[in-house]
C-alpha cells in the first residue's frame, strides 16, 4: 500500500513510519514539501496514493493572547493545520479509494482560552472531514483525535519565545510510540470513522 504521511520526520509521524516499513511511505521532508508554503502545496505533484495520513501540525508562537500573536504565525498554522490537510485531501481524492486519516486535537472538545488559532484550525480540520463525508458519502475517512503527546510539539510552539515555554509533560501525556501504535491499530479498518485517544 502507497502511504502519503506529512509530518513524518519527527514525533508521532516518525513512529507511524517505522510502523509502516511493510508498507511504502512517501513522507516529503520540509525541504522537499513545506506545508506552510501553500503556493507549494498547490503546485505539488502528490503521487498516486492508497492513504493520506495528515499528522503533521503546529501551533508556533501560540498560547498567547490572540492580539498579539504575530501574523505570520497565524497564518503558517493556519496554513500546516487546516489548508495543506485540505489542499493534500483533494490531490489524494484523484484516486477515489484513498483513505483519508485526519489528526485532530482533543482540543475540538472543549476550547481553552488563549489558543485561538491553533483551535481554530483543528476544529475546521474536523469539520472539514464531516463536510467531505457529505459530499462524498463513499469515502474512506477516519478522524484520529488526539491528547497531550510528548513530541517536540511545545518546543516549536515556543521556538520564537523560549521563556515562555513551560513543561506541560508533568501532566499526564502520550507517547508518540503509542500513539502510533493506536492509530494502526484502527486506520486499516474502514468501519472506524472517529477515535479519540486521551492520556
Amino acid at each position: 500500500m502507497n502511504i502519503f504521511l506529512t509530518g513524518g520526520t519527527s514525533g508521532v509521524g516518525l513512529a507511524l513510519t517505522k510502523l509502516l516499513n511493510n508498507h511504502n511511505v512517501i513522507s516529503p521532508s520540509r525541504q522537499e514539501l513545506d506545508l506552510s508554503d501553500i503556493g507549494a502545496v498547490s503546485s505539488y505533484v502528490m503521487p498516486h496514493c492508497d492513504m493520506l495520513i495528515n499528522c503533521a501540525g503546529t501551533d508556533v508562537g501560540g498560547k498567547v493572547d490572540f492580539v498579539r500573536h504575530r501574523s505570520d504565525l497565524v497564518v503558517e498554522i493556519m496554513s500546516v493545520n487546516l489548508l495543506a490537510p485540505m489542499l493534500l485531501s483533494q490531490k489524494a481524492l484523484s484516486n477515489p479509494q484513498c483513505k483519508i486519516v485526519n489528526i485532530t486535537s482533543t482540543n475540538n472538545n472543549r476550547y481553552w482560552p488563549n489558543n485561538l488559532a491553533y483551535s481554530l484550525s483543528k476544529n475546521s480540520l474536523e469539520d472539514f472531514g464531516n463536510m467531505l463525508r457529505l459530499d462524498y458519502p463513499a469515502v474512506r475517512y477516519l478522524e484520529f483525535r488526539l491528547g497531550l503527546t510528548k513530541t517536540n510539539f511545545n518546543t516549536n510552539r515556543y521556538r520564537e519565545h523560549p521563556e515562555r515555554y513551560n513543561d506541560v509533560y508533568t501532566n499526564p501525556h502520550l507517547t508518540a510510540d503509542s500513539v502510533a501504535e493506536k492509530l494502526v491499530a484502527v486506520m486499516f479498518d474502514d468501519t472506524i470513522k472517529f477515535v479519540e485517544v486521551a492520556p
